[in-house]
This record gives structure tokens, sequence and C-alpha cells, in this order.
């Protein structure tokens, strides 16, 4: 009887450590994330720099730390940041006039669903006539309320007040800045923070470390560990999936532009699109590619459909065979585990807890594998 009344105790006690774990979680990016976003980042950049740092450091004998921190940083601005920068505002520009060019194509989505409406119908045309006859009332009542409800004007004003939004943002950059001081405060506090944490990092993990219970010292070692060798990896293996995904489509569209059975200038944010749309789980670029393709059949563009579908393939069998090899040992994570990961990320910090809660996902599973803490038993697969 007083194990099984030690048992749950332990048992409400792990439940309880959770829930407060959880929510210190949830206050954290609900209400204090975008206030320590500065030093978070800054912290973040500064483990990055410490390899080329200590390597610098070993040339010079240590003679000049504060100056290759510097310079570094410099270098990482003008090399990195500022290119990058620079093509997000390009494909800035490209969304506005790729988003614009949507609601211009939308005006002709009766006409499409008109054209839809006949291609069942006469698909159907085998029917016995009485069952055709009722079939096609439901089908032919179906589609003129569709038609009837389709509100363009609607539509095209929200998309063209989105568009006028997005190159608006693009265009006044300088304007919103100067008129937001706390972004620049930020970025400036930010830059500096880069700067000391670069400069001072042994001596300020080494603090950190002092600051931890007794047992506990290489906690922070273990953190970065694990997050190295597990997030970064994965990050850097569906990213390099991500950019072969999106040469086979930009080359893919292009030679469909080239022989003519497409007429598209707007193929480079389009492979942007789908190869970020494939990278998420259950999703993948049959869910645009497929559709697409449908509608093109429709539409009597039957090259752009066997074109597209080809692409598809393409894709499809490449994928399989490079994500084993740069994927490596994956983390073990249930596809529905991080979709559910990406929605209540959504819902709950918003766009960037798209990105926030499935990496804090995977982190938990890395922690739960070596045994650092001990949330849930894995499930052996068969």
């Amino acid at each position: 009887m007083t194990n099984k009344v030690e048992k749950r105790r332990a048992t409400l006690i792990n439940i309880a450590y959770i829930a407060v774990l959880l929510g210190l979680v949830y206050v954290f990016f609900k209400y204090c994330f975008g206030i320590a976003a500065p030093f978070l980042l800054s912290f973040f950049f500064a483990v990055l720099l410490q390899r080329p740092l200590r390597w610098l450091d070993k040339k010079t004998k240590n003679k000049c730390h504060t100056l290759w921190s510097i310079l570094l940083i410099i270098f990482s601005i003008c090399i990195v940041l500022v290119p990058i920068i620079l093509i997000l505002a390009m494909i800035g520009r490209e969304i506005s006039e790729f988003i614009t060019y949507l609601s211009e194509q939308l005006s002709d989505l009766p006409t499409f669903l008109v054209t839809l409406e006949n291609e069942i119908l006469n698909f159907l045309d085998f029917l016995p006539d009485a069952i055709y006859t009722s079939v096609s009332d439901s089908i032919t009542n179906f589609f003129s309320n569709l038609i009837n409800g389709f509100d363009i004007s609607s539509i095209d004003i929200d998309i063209q007040s989105i568009a006028g939004g997005v190159t608006s943002g693009i265009s006044g950059v300088y304007s919103v800045v100067k008129n937001m001081p706390s972004v620049l405060i930020g970025i400036v506090i930010g830059i500096v923070a880069w700067i000391f944490f670069t400069k001072d990092y042994k001596f300020i993990v080494g603090f950190l470390k002092k600051q931890l219970p007794q047992g506990k010292e290489n906690l922070l070692s273990e953190i970065k560990h694990v997050f190295s060798d597990t997030v970064l990896k994965m990050f850097r293996a569906y990213g390099l999936i991500m950019f072969i995904t999106f040469c086979e489509l930009f080359l893919g569209l292009s030679i469909l532009n080239l022989i003519g059975v497409m007429n598209n200038s707007y193929i480079f944010i389009i492979a942007i699109a789908i190869a970020i749309f494939d990278i998420l789980p259950v999703a993948g670029s049959g869910g645009i590619l497929i559709p697409w393709a449908i509608i093109s059949l429709v539409l009597g563009n039957y090259g752009q459909a066997i074109g597209l579908m080809v692409i598809y393939v393409v894709i499809s069998i490449i994928r399989q065979y490079i994500e084993p090899k740069i994927v490596g040992t994956s983390l073990g994570v249930h596809p529905i585990v991080t979709l559910a990961g990406l929605y209540f990320g959504l819902k709950l910090f918003g766009f960037m807890g798209m990105f926030i809660v499935p990496i804090c996902i995977m982190t938990i599973k890395a922690f739960n594998d070596t045994g650092r803490i001990h949330l849930y038993n894995s499930p052996d697969r068969n």
C-alpha cells in the first residue's frame, strides 16, 4: 500500500513539475521572447563565431582577441547579413508582384468552375439516363451555388490590399525603422551584445556554469552538444533538401517555359513557395503540383499538366533517394507530433511559434533519449 502511495505521489509531482515547466516556457515565449530576442540571437551568433575566433587566436597567440571579435562581427554583417537582407527585399518585391498576378488569375475562377462542371458532366455521360439526370442536377446546382456565391470583388480588394501592404513595407523599410525607435534600439543593442558575447564568451559561459547546482555544471555543455548534434544538423540537412527541391522546381518550370507549354514570369517565387511547402510534414510538393496539374488538365493545357506531373515524380524519386543519405539518423519525431507542434505553435505564439515549438519538441526528444530528463517512455518500433 505504501509503495502505491509513493508511486502516485511521485507521478503527481512529475505531472506538476512538467506543468510548471510548460507554463514557464509558455510565459517566456508569449511575453518575454520578443524582449529577450536581441540578446538570445546575439548569443547564438556569438556561439557560431567561436570556432573561427579560436583559430585566429591560436594563430596570433591570443594577442588580438578583441580585435578579431569585432572584425569577425563586421565581416559577418557585411558578407552574410547584408546580402540576406537584399535577397529578402528582392523576394518581397517578387511576392508583391506575384500576389497581384494571382488576383488577376482569380478573376477567371468562375470560368474555370464552368469548365470543370462541363468536364465532370461529360465524364459521367456513360451513366444510365435516369441516374445521369439526378446526378447532373445535383452537380449543376452545386456549381451554380458556388459560382453565385463567389465574390471576386471582395477577394480582389483583399489581395490588392495585401499586395499594397507588401510593396509599401518593402519600399518603406527606412521610414518604418525611422518611425519605430524601439526596433532600431534593439538592433543596436543586439550588435553591441554580439560583440560582448563573442569577446567574453568563455567568461560568460564560465559564470553561468558556476550558478548551476552541484552536479549540473555540465548542463550548458550538454545543451549545446544536443542542440548542435540534433537540431542544427537536422535544419542543415533539410535546408539542403529544400535547396535541391528548389533547384529541381526552378529547372523544371524553366524548361516548361522554354518549350512553350507554360507562360509564367514568377517561376522563382513559385519554386521557393513549393520548396518550403515540400518540407512541411504530411504536405509535400504534391499538395501544390498535383492540384495545379489537375487544373491545367481541366483547362485543356495538357502539356503543362504532363510537365507538372513529371516534375512531381522526379522530385519524389530524388527526395526518397537523398533524404536518408543527407538526414542520416533522424530524431525519430513522428510526423503527427511535428504537425501538432506547427499547429499549436502557430496558435499560441503566432508565425514564429511554427519554428519555436518544433525546435523545443526536438530538443526535449534529444534530452529524453540521452537520459538527462525522463518525460515519457519511447515506444519500440517493429
